[in-house]
């Protein structure tokens, strides 16, 4: 509608996780970006490849044809051989039981930054911005405080299955 815009919505959103998993987790976090700049897709899978990151977290906004034509979160991955679609899974697995939104679960997407990801990599579609439904929940800070906390236990829970399995 051009006055909401994406971008806006996800780095917020973004810096929320990022506080709870540096404060909560003493997770060390890199951003792709911090402040309203452009960050080619093509580079963005290449910063996670040269930090050499351990997991790589998407956050969006969808989008339909028609405003109010969809609704729904949905846990992306691409490269199931990785780990991703068990990242996916874990994420997706504790953000269900009080999600506010229909939880679409968890699917494969050819998305640029997922595909071309070495690491373990999801893309989490967290609403449709032209739902007003949906739109009502992105711009609350409820609702994002409620995505921050979710998401670095869907994290914790990846990388503790991950050890197990490689002892």
């Amino acid at each position: 509608d051009q006055k909401h815009f994406e971008k806006n919505y996800t780095l917020q959103l973004a810096q929320r996780v990022k506080t709870v998993l540096e404060k909560d987790y003493g997770t060390h976090v890199i951003m792709t970006r911090s402040t309203d700049h452009i960050v080619y897709l093509s580079k963005i899978p290449k910063i996670a490849e040269q930090k050499q990151a351990d997991l790589f977290v998407s956050f969006h906004f969808d989008s339909a044809p028609e405003n109010n034509e969809a609704s729904g979160y949905t846990a992306y991955y691409y490269n199931a051989g990785n780990g991703s679609k068990s990242l996916a899974q874990n994420i997706n697995n504790v953000m269900k039981p009080a999600m506010p939104i229909t939880n679409k679960g968890v699917e494969v997407g050819d998305f640029w930054v997922i595909h071309h990801n070495t690491v373990p990599a999801v893309l989490l579609e967290n609403g449709y911005i032209n739902s007003a439904k949906d739109f009502s929940y992105i711009r609350s800070a409820k609702y994002q405080k409620y995505i921050a906390k979710k998401v670095p236990m869907g994290l914790q829970n990846y990388l503790t299955q991950a050890a197990k399995s490689n002892q």
